[in-house]
């Protein structure tokens, strides 16, 4: 049995924002709100930059934690607690092999913006007005001089395979390389990952594992599913993403509910 669970963690994309959507259901905050009375602190963990997920967050932005960027930044309210920045050299050398991808979008994050320097001009303002980062536009990303904590490709109609074996095979030593669903494949160094931030907030907050419960649906959301005492993966899920949680859902709010009521089954 899992302990009392004193902590839950989520992603977003495809979990709590479902089939595209860029605004979180009203009906999450209220329920973030009766976490806490229950003396359960909530995490919002996902590739997102931590400035995107405060704007969908606002009503209790002050009140959460954050893990961001797949890991490399981490946050409590309103008080960043740790970035990992990947070396430079390296970053640079990855944005050279990325530039050689015609068919893709690149993204490089730093902790309050995102730097892209689009091939197509509707990139940016997707980025800018439907995902509603902060952007910042460059002529080559060469010239990003903020520590660069994660990069990204993207594809609109998918990772292919192909591609995703390439940039496995060669920085795989280096880095870690996940599909961040929806069609991005996202890069952080080796040992950064969404497990790893919740064990840096396990040892902050004062909590265990044990007494995580987590939700995802992604690449990147296997290290916090397999950290977590109790995991929900999504129902609309790849096998390996399902493979690595205790259970199926396809409403992260339903189960949460049943937390409150004391109807979840921890077993």
């Amino acid at each position: 049995m899992t302990e009392r669970i004193r902590v839950v963690a989520s992603d977003f994309d495809g979990t709590i924002l479902k089939n595209g959507a860029q605004e979180v259901d009203d009906i999450y905050f209220p329920l973030i709100r009766s976490l806490k009375e229950r003396g359960i602190f909530f995490i919002a963990a996902s590739g997102r930059q931590y400035g995107n997920l405060r704007r969908l967050l606002s009503p209790v932005a002050d009140e959460i934690g954050y893990i961001c960027e797949n890991g490399a930044l981490i946050a409590q309210g309103n008080r960043i607690l740790y970035q990992n920045e990947i070396e430079r050299g390296l970053a640079l050398s990855l944005i050279k092999d990325m530039e050689q991808v015609k068919d893709a979008e690149i993204l490089v994050s730093c902790a309050d913006t995102s730097c892209v320097a689009p091939r197509d001009s509707g990139f940016t303002e997707y980025m800018k007005n439907t995902v509603k980062n902060t952007v910042t536009v460059f002529d080559s990303l060469t010239e990003v001089q903020k520590p660069m904590i994660k990069m990204a490709l993207f594809w609109p109609q998918g990772i292919p395979q192909e591609q995703e074996i390439w940039f496995q095979e060669k920085y795989g030593g280096q880095l870690s390389i996940v599909d961040g669903g929806g069609g991005w494949l996202d890069f952080t160094n080796q040992g950064v990952d969404k497990g790893s931030a919740l064990r840096y907030l396990a040892r902050a907050g004062g909590f265990r594992l044990k007494e995580v419960l987590s939700f995802g649906d992604s690449g990147n959301d296997i290290g916090m599913l397999r950290a977590a005492g109790l995991s929900y993966a999504m129902d609309t899920a790849k096998e390996e993403v399902k493979a690595s949680a205790d259970r199926q859902c396809s409403m992260v709010s339903a189960v949460l509910e049943q937390l409150l009521s004391g109807e979840l089954i921890q077993e």
